[in-house]
């Protein structure tokens, strides 16, 4: 799809959807949750540069829902090529995630800079309608690649008389506990019906303390650590709100610096392992031999010259008090 310059500039000209510093970062961590959620856990194996850029791209989006920067642009900013940068925006347009659109160039009658459509945005509902983007067409043409088996063969009856009806329906976690893409299943189970829909935004602040302890440290933590921090780290938050109210930034705020030092203190315990199991270095003798005889006859002869010298000053010392007394006794 083409876009024109007037269309272009009406874009430009649109009213943002984020009014306050503190939207702007909540419509960002959720746009950074959807990419994470389409990586899986590959995103944290990806470089520090192309995560950075990919926060770049995300927090760019976060007031009009698009993002119009050249591939060139972030590269050059983050010192990454510029087929890794597209190689994700393929990634994410793939997964349904965004809606890639051009510019029209204003050197030639053709194609310019790459324009990018968020679909989580709430905006994204205006650009659609504005421009008649039909996401649903790739779901449409799957739908008609399911083969259909002919009506003339006969059918296996499977007996259903030990499932009750509408098993499914009627199942207990079916309707409780709604399952939260992105997010574990033990965290689901014990917190959605508490935070509700921020129990993603909380367990993207958590990943993100993972990602920064693994950029410090040389440690890779473990999916079953991740997870297990994640676990004790909401279970913390859930008690400490009981007992008084936070908004939903300091909620972040404060579960991600619980996560923050619950990974510091395992990596440590992981250093210290690593410490005991090396091997010790042997110590140091220092070797202690006895004196030659020689030396000791002279070392015995310096001491004896030294305390005959010492009994010379303390008799010099006596003769000399008797003289003063002997003159102070002739005045008295």
């Amino acid at each position: 799809m083409l876009i024109l310059s007037d269309d272009f500039a009406r874009m430009q000209d649109y009213e943002s959807y984020t009014k306050a510093r503190d939207e702007q970062k909540q419509m960002k961590y959720k746009l950074l949750g959807m990419v994470e959620s389409v990586f899986g856990d590959s995103f944290v194996r990806l470089k520090p540069e192309t995560r950075n850029a990919i926060d770049m791209i995300c927090f760019l989006a976060t007031d009009k829902g698009f993002v119009y920067a050249k591939d060139t642009y972030f590269a050059k900013e983050h010192n990454i090529s510029a087929r890794t940068i597209r190689r994700v925006m393929k990634t994410l347009e793939d997964a349904g995630k965004i809606v890639k659109a051009h510019r029209s160039s204003s050197k030639h009658n053709g194609r310019g800079a790459a324009v990018y459509f968020f679909v989580d945005h709430p905006c994204f509902t205006h650009w659609q309608q504005y421009f008649g983007f039909d996401v649903q067409a790739d779901d449409q043409a799957e739908n008609t690649e399911i083969p259909y088996e002919s009506k003339d063969k006969d059918v296996k009856k499977v007996s259903t008389y030990y499932l009750p009806n509408n098993y499914i329906k009627d199942h207990f976690m079916y309707k409780t506990i709604p399952f939260i893409k992105g997010v574990p299943k033990l965290i689901n189970q014990t917190f959605k019906s508490i935070f509700k829909e921020t129990l993603k935004d909380l367990y993207l602040r958590i990943r993100i303390a993972s990602q920064k302890v693994c950029q410090s440290s040389s440690i890779t933590l473990s999916k079953k650590d991740i997870h297990s921090v994640a676990y004790e780290s909401i279970h913390v938050l859930f008690t400490y709100i009981k007992t008084r109210s936070m908004s939903f930034e300091e909620q972040c705020k404060l579960v991600y610096h619980i996560a923050l030092n619950k990974f510091n203190d395992l990596v440590k315990i992981e250093d210290k392992n690593d410490d005991n199991e090396s091997v010790t270095l042997p110590r140091k003798v220092v070797r202690k031999e006895m004196l030659p005889d020689w030396l000791q006859k002279q070392q015995e002869k310096v001491e004896t010259t030294e305390n005959e010298v010492n009994l010379c000053r303390e008799e010099s010392e006596e003769e000399e008090m008797d003289r003063m007394k002997a003159i102070l006794a002739h005045y008295a």
